[in-house]
Parts: structure tokens; C-alpha cells; sequence
């Protein structure tokens, strides 16, 4: 699943970079960060706003429905 959603995350960057920040980390290399917010299983797509957590999305999403929720956010 990493591997199919890593690319719409990526056509999301592209569409939506001046309005949304993304980022992505290794949770094998950065173990105290995916314990500090919960992640149990990747993907994990968090959605912060203003420093806060406030939403979360677990496995494969596509592209429409990721858009929509970062959109509930702006």
C-alpha cells in the first residue's frame, strides 16, 4: 500500500503544495515518531492543523478522497 499511495501523495504535492504542507518520514529509521503519534500500521496519513493532529487516515486512499478531506481542513 506505501508504495501506491507514495505517488498520489506526490500528484497531491503537486496540485496542492501552496496550500498544504506534506512531508514524509521512515517509520523503520524514526521509531520515537511514529510511537509519539500512534502509528500502528503505513500508511499513515496524518492531517495537522495549526500544530494539532485532526485527522488521521490509515492505508491506500486515492487521490479524490485524500484532496476531499485536506480540503474539510482549509
Amino acid at each position: 500500500p506505501c508504495r501506491m499511495q507514495s505517488p498520489v501523495v506526490e500528484q497531491l504535492d503537486e496540485e496542492m503544495g501552496d496550500q498544504v504542507s506534506f512531508g514524509k518520514i521512515d517509520v523503520d529509521q524514526n521509531t520515537k515518531v511514529a510511537s509519539q503519534f500512534g502509528i500502528m500500521s503505513i500508511p499513515t496519513l496524518l492531517i495537522k492543523k495549526d500544530g494539532q493532529v485532526v485527522d488521521t487516515l490509515i492505508g491506500y486512499h486515492p487521490k479524490e478522497q485524500i484532496q476531499a478531506k485536506l480540503k474539510q481542513y482549509l
